[in-house]
């Protein structure tokens, strides 16, 4: 058996995956009547999957086109076990005996793998077929599913912070003349001067005289960084529990029924799964769900898009866009109860799972020669589970870091193949906001919006913010999934922010480039290196900033 889950690691998948992905449509276009027709010509090439997210009003139907350069997540886990068998099946007959699977790139491992009792049942001299290949993939490989599904809600925990911030006078409500002293406000948090605020700058500021420190939870993107955990506010429509979840949400009198009124739907939607006209769904018509109206339906390939071509394609929404347009990695859509954002975080998942193997062979090897010894490793759990011998592919006692970074490349191969879909619960969104470009920075040209975006937000009276006036904010990240072979799978998704907090692409001429310091997009007077006559003739709208459009319109001399 150990040879079988050898194979499992045996091939890149950098001949599938190495094509760019097609253009996935212009920013802001959004059609309803392309949804049919792309659920018909994407289908063969995605993995369509409906989803929930459970607001506490009622929940929100999620479609999404998953695809893995223009093929399905299924299909490109299958084409992986092709190329094994391709590759091992030297007699061509269409199994692999066992003198065949040890030639495997990890066949030389030495350490035992386990795998439970399916794994232990597939042991012995038989051979082994394609369909045992996509089995282990979907029993005890890393790639077990297609899709997996993480939150992560300590963001909501600090949200209020910037609202407690921006409310000077502390009477529970941002009134018109707190919002018009916003953006100096707002400056006055740039603790480093780089012309930019992050969330972590909004926060209070501990008292250095104070023998105990106020301690804060510290949000996604900080140093202390939350491990994503089990999604309970987003849920596959396939999962067999989701009827039990909708009932422990939404079901108040608690009958293990729900009627429109509990689930915040019109009566028409609830009809549509009410087979036995009683008015209330019962726990068999809630697994129908997925046949109801979808407020929103997106395709997105993992693979990422051509540079500068969006990522998302918008099929159908019942939300109103709202972002700028201008970042091809991210959406954010108005819906009644709630604000959605959508993002994609382009990584490579063999580099990424080899840079994280690497740090902690670099931790480990105290005495810096280059490779670690058993007394090195004795401390980690992990090699006390035999990882040791198995990463010492030449049995010489030694781990180099060579045999460590082969053993995470062909393991971390399965593990691309899947989609990671990661929420963040981001409270009342005051941060995401004023954050207009969604890069996690309040810029300045976002400061001088900032009285403006406030007075959005005040839902009853636009003179009056209140903590309860704007919706719930959640942010959806999409990714492929990466191996981790120290700690658990989500510490890839807790210690990367989502895409709206890393850092940003630069735009601009490279002269701009340089004096952009902050890489915000903008040039103020103190990045300008020029004198101020010549500022101010580029700066041609005259609000004080260069943009990238003003920059590239000065004529090369």
């Amino acid at each position: 058996m150990r040879a079988l889950l050898v194979i499992l690691t045996g091939l890149s998948l950098a001949t599938a995956f190495g094509a760019d992905a097609p253009p996935a449509g212009g920013p802001g276009k959004v059609t309803v009547a392309a949804a049919a027709a792309g659920a018909v010509t994407k289908a063969q090439s995605d993995d369509i999957r409906d989803v929930l997210l459970m607001l506490d009003e009622s929940p929100l139907h999620l479609r999404f086109h998953l695809s893995l350069s223009g093929i399905s997540l299924a299909s490109a886990r299958n084409a992986y076990a092709e190329r094994l068998m391709k590759q091992l099946d030297t007699d061509g007959d269409g199994k692999l005996s066992p003198e065949e699977a040890a030639r495997s790139p990890l066949s030389t491992a030495r350490g035992k793998v386990t795998g439970g009792a399916y794994v232990k049942s597939l042991d012995g001299n038989r051979t082994k077929t394609h369909k045992d290949i996509l089995d282990i993939l979907q029993q005890v490989d890393q790639a077990a599913a297609a899709v997996v599904y993480r939150q992560d809600t300590s963001a909501s925990n600090n949200d209020m912070e910037v609202f407690r911030f921006l409310d000077t006078d502390g009477s529970g409500y941002i009134d018109a003349s707190e919002m018009a002293a916003a953006a100096a406000k707002i400056l006055q948090r740039d603790l480093d001067q780089d012309e930019c605020v992050t969330f972590q700058e909004f926060l209070p500021q501990p008292d250095p005289d104070e023998v105990a420190a106020q301690v804060v939870v510290a949000r996604p993107g900080a140093s202390e960084r939350p491990v994503a955990t089990k999604a309970d506010l987003i849920f596959d429509v396939g999962q067999p529990l989701l009827p039990r979840a909708m009932f422990k949400k939404y079901d108040r009198n608690r009958d293990n029924k729900l009627t429109a009124a509990e689930l915040g739907w019109e009566p028409e939607r609830v009809k549509m799964l009410d087979r036995n006209s009683d008015g209330k769904l019962d726990e068999r018509e809630l697994s129908k769900v997925a046949e109801t109206p979808v407020d929103l339906e997106l395709a997105i390939d993992l693979a990422g898009a051509a540079e500068g071509e969006p990522v998302f394609t918008i099929l159908a929404t019942a939300g109103q866009r709202i972002d700028d347009a201008r970042r091809p990695d991210l959406v954010r859509l108005a819906f009644a109860k709630t604000t959605l954002t959508l993002s994609f975080r382009k990584i490579d998942p063999i580099k990424a799972a080899v840079a994280n193997a690497m740090q902690v062979f670099n931790r480990l090897d105290v005495d810096g020669n280059g490779y670690l010894d058993k007394q090195e490793t004795s401390m980690g759990i992990r090699f006390e589970r035999g990882l040791f011998d198995a990463l010492d592919a030449d049995g010489d006692g030694k781990i180099f870091g060579e045999e460590m970074e082969k053993y995470v490349k062909v393991r971390g191969e399965p593990a691309a193949t899947q989609a990671r879909v990661n929420l963040y619960d981001m409270g009342r969104g005051f941060f995401e906001s004023l954050d207009a470009n969604g890069d996690g920075r309040i810029s300045m040209r976002e400061m001088k919006s900032a009285g403006k975006a406030l007075q959005k937000m005040a839902r009853k009276d636009p003179s009056r913010l209140t903590p309860s006036d704007p919706v719930r904010n959640f942010h959806i990240e999409f990714l492929r999934g990466s191996f981790v072979l120290f700690g658990p799978t989500d510490q890839m998704i807790a210690q990367n922010a989502p895409p709206n907090f890393a850092e940003r692409a630069s735009v601009g001429p490279i002269w701009f480039q340089r004096m952009d310091r902050n890489n915000d997009g903008d040039l103020t007077w103190n990045e300008f290196l020029g004198p101020r006559e010549a500022f101010h003739r580029i700066d041609t709208d005259g609000d004080g900033l260069i943009d990238a459009k003003e920059a590239f319109a000065v004529p090369d001399e």
